[in-house]
């Protein structure tokens, strides 16, 4: 095998430096069956679930709320991260800019509640 592998590298910093909407989430990578999601906003996401897959939140910066439908409001700030169980209903808010990474499978299964 003497093919040169092309790699890049890219910044978390950067990509989300470009962002100027109130809510825009996008895939980053796709690694195998999963991807990596980037979440810059500053608002409220639809109450919603995850069929088959779950969700790996990680804070870079502000402050991201995860409700609970029937439980506790979590708290994620730069540095923490926490894993949403499939088939948990929860949503998303955030009162101030906030950047995170999302790690789930790449299969769209979101299912909106009211």
């Amino acid at each position: 095998m003497n093919e040169k592998l092309i790699l890049s590298k890219h910044s978390f910093k950067e990509i989300s430096n470009k962002v100027d909407k109130l809510y825009d989430n996008f895939i980053l990578e796709s690694v195998n069956d999963h991807c990596l999601r980037m979440s810059v906003f500053q608002e409220i996401y639809p109450w919603h679930y995850h069929k088959n897959t779950d969700e790996l939140f990680v804070v870079l910066e502000g402050k991201l709320q995860i409700e609970i439908k029937d439980n506790e409001t979590i708290i994620v700030e730069p540095g923490e991260f926490i894993k949403i169980p499939a088939n948990t209903i929860h949503r998303t808010s955030a009162t101030v800019r906030t950047v995170n990474l999302c790690f789930e499978k790449n299969s769209d299964d979101t299912i909106f509640v009211d």
